[in-house]
């Protein structure tokens, strides 16, 4: 840009839009490095820059904007006054310039509304943070705007509504702040695309849920701006792959032409970027051309669609009595965390209701997040005594059954969604004071997952029945550890699976060979390493011994049409997400393979122990043959293993407890058995170190998604 500058005239044209470049170049850096030369040089730049703009010229409004930011940026960094005074002028005469329709326009009303708010900060006057509130709505309601533009503005007012206490005020910018994220991701965008965007809206839908709760409204309310603002991404997957099979019993050339449209948007697009890798950019634009007219063409077909008779509900969210609906098995209880407050949304099949826990804090959850690959007991009776014991005490279910086992779905958001609220309770050997003792868990990434899990059952009956098994074990993978169990464990479920009268397949455990062998099968078992990917969750994988089975990769499968049974991920981290801004989308390895069709699936929620997943496997599958394979053999098998491998901990963990007892008494009797209680204690003999400490919670990370 300065090599430009200095080589345009004062009188060119085109020198103003290049001081502009300039300045928004030093702008950058500046925000990069925070060198407050680069801030006061981007400010003279756009100084320079308007006084060569004429009046009434197309860039002028953008100029003035820039340079309002820039006067926002110095004054935020060295606490000017005058700097905050000069950035809401020039903000004020940027939009007297922007037309009304201007896509353009909730920037730079949303820009002008923070500087209104600054200021209301700094000098508290009220009249300043009325105009903060107005500015920051009109930018909310610009339809014309820049979705992304809206959605800031909304989340700003909104929080100034709630610091004001105004929950009604809060409660409607809220509301409308969500039912922006649908339009924000737009089913013409590919899922990298998505998961980018998304991240700006992070935890936005638990707020508001909570903020509708203090606002007195209804539990329904609450749970239906969690259903619109969370799992977009897997929401709109199932909205491709629906079932409408009544749309084609009623309107047979509409169904015809939506699902062509549909399956244009969830065609492969792997072989589209490698295509576009060898083409031109002309061709490139041009594919992204096609899917966005092809999005814009679907959206309208889907409208078209809802003003039929019998299909105004055609793929929107869960109506009150479809809630109860999906509890009809057990209830579904959504776990909501939010600054504000946390809840158990209890969806029972008679009613709903909204529990508060007090004794649950969001930033107490994403401090023990921190520790959770180092699980302690303490952890999972805090668990007990937050959300486990309080909502199993609603639902009446206080002691251990005598009969049949009651079920229950968990749906937890935010950081929660890392904990293993199946486990929380007090483990000790006769204590009942545990979810696992009193219920059969399962979880959901959201209810309209439930429910088109359950709709997909109902179905199955008209599929063509498949009892292929496809079984893949990585004992050896380079570059990570020997898991020297994994033979032993695909040979039980090998003897397990065909003495159900499952046809067993090994294939090569290269990804050709077992996205292939996916196609038809019934039950897939993989046992081998996973690996959960840092920023992009769309990266997580089973690893293979040509590269690895990824959540983009099993997305990309659509095996709706055969319903297979259950895929078994016996591997590490297969429930687990590491993207904090991304957790509400639930996008894992568990989840990418109900996306692609599967009814039930068990993974783990982080590192397991090689040895444990030989049994938990075994067992589970065991529970599976005698109770033939049913819905609830998976869950219920999962279940039996998991209090199968507790027992085993308390026995190991008893048997620390002796022999640390006489360990401490061989070396000094009582005095030395005190010693042993204070944390004051030496430290101890490495070889005997194991026995103070408290055996690994090894039973914990199993999961269950499914019906």
């Amino acid at each position: 840009y300065l090599e430009s500058i200095e080589l345009t005239p004062d009188d060119y044209p085109e020198r103003a839009r290049r001081l502009q470049s300039l300045g928004v170049g030093y702008g950058d850096r500046f925000r990069r490095k925070g060198i407050e030369a680069d801030l006061d040089t981007a400010i003279q730049q756009f100084l320079e820059s308007i006084e060569l703009t004429p009046d009434d010229h197309l860039e002028r409004a953008r100029r003035l904007h820039s340079l309002g930011v820039g006067y926002g940026d110095r004054f935020r960094r060295k606490g000017i006054e005058a700097d905050l005074d000069a950035a809401i002028q020039q903000y004020l005469e940027s939009i007297e310039l922007t037309p009304d329709g201007h896509p353009e326009r909730a920037r730079r009303l949303r820009s002008l509304g923070a500087g209104y708010h600054d200021r209301f900060r700094r000098k508290g006057t009220d009249a300043d943070l009325d105009a903060a509130i107005q500015h920051l709505q009109q930018s909310l309601e610009h339809h014309t705007s820049h979705t992304l533009d809206r959605l800031q503005s909304g989340i700003y007012v909104t929080r100034l509504h709630a610091e004001a206490g105004d929950w009604l005020l809060a409660h409607q910018t809220a509301s409308t702040t969500v039912s922006l994220i649908a339009v924000l991701t737009s089913r013409s965008l590919e899922t990298s695309d998505r998961q980018n965007l998304l991240t700006e809206v992070a935890g936005l839908a638990s707020d508001a849920a909570a903020i509708a709760l203090m606002a007195a409204k209804s539990p329904y309310e609450a749970i239906r701006l969690l259903e619109i603002g969370r799992g977009i991404i897997a929401a709109s997957l199932n909205e491709l792959r629906a079932d409408v099979f009544d749309l084609q019993q009623k309107h047979p050339q509409l169904a015809e032409d939506y699902i062509s449209l549909r399956d244009q948007l969830d065609a492969p697009t792997a072989m589209a970027r490698r295509s576009d890798e060898l083409n031109l950019p002309a061709d490139v634009t041009r594919r992204v051309d096609q899917r966005h007219n092809t999005g814009q063409k679907l959206e309208q077909m889907i409208g078209d669609i809802r003003r039929l008779p019998g299909f105004e509900r055609f793929l929107l969210g869960p109506t009150e009595d479809e809630l109860k609906a999906a509890a009809v098995l057990g209830p579904v209880v959504v776990i909501n965390v939010s600054d504000h407050r946390c809840d158990a949304l209890i969806i029972e099949k008679r009613r709903l209701q909204a529990l508060r826990l007090p004794n649950l804090h969001s930033k107490d959850i994403r401090a023990r997040a921190a520790t959770l690959e180092n699980l302690e007991q303490q952890l999972i009776e805090w668990l007990w005594d937050t959300i486990g014991k309080p909502v199993l005490d609603a639902l009446g279910l206080i002691q251990a059954p005598s009969g049949s086992w009651p079920r229950i779905w968990w749906i937890p958001t935010g950081p929660l969604t890392k904990f293993p609220l199946h486990a929380a309770g007090d483990h000790s050997r006769g204590s009942c004071n545990t979810v696992l003792d009193r219920v059969i868990s399962s979880y959901s990434s959201s209810i309209r997952a439930l429910i088109q899990s359950q709709q997909r059952r109902l179905r199955v009956k008209v599929a063509p029945e498949v009892n292929k098994a496809v079984l893949v074990g990585m004992e050896i993978t380079p570059d990570h550890n020997h898991l020297r169990h994994v033979p032993k464990e695909i040979a039980k479920l090998n003897h397990l699976c065909r003495s159900m009268r499952l046809d067993v397949t090994t294939p090569q455990v290269r990804q050709d060979d077992v996205l292939s062998a996916l196609r038809d099968c019934r039950i897939f078992h993989f046992a081998g390493h996973g690996l959960t990917h840092p920023s992009d969750p769309s990266k997580s994988s089973l690893i293979l011994s040509d590269g690895s089975l990824t959540v983009a990769s099993l997305l990309e499968l659509n095996l709706h049409n055969r319903t297979p049974f259950l895929a078994y991920l016996s591997a590490c981290g297969t429930g687990e997400m590491k993207h904090d801004n991304l957790t509400d989308e639930a996008l894992h390895l568990i989840s990418a393979c109900q996306l692609a069709g599967f009814r039930h699936v068990i993974g783990t929620l982080w590192k397991v122990n090689d040895q444990s997943c030989v049994e938990a496997a075994a067992m589970t599958y065991e529970w599976m043959k005698r109770g033939n394979m049913s819905d609830d053999s998976v869950a219920e098998g999962l279940h039996q293993a998991s209090r199968h491998l507790r027992s085993q901990w308390n026995l190991e963990s008893a048997a620390r407890i002796s022999k640390r007892l006489a360990a401490v008494r061989a070396e000094g009797g009582p005095a030395a058995m005190e010693q042993s209680r204070s944390s004051q204690a030496t430290t101890r003999d490495p070889r005997t170190a194991e026995l103070y400490e408290d055996p690994p919670l090894y039973w914990v990370p199993y999961v269950h998604f499914g019906i």
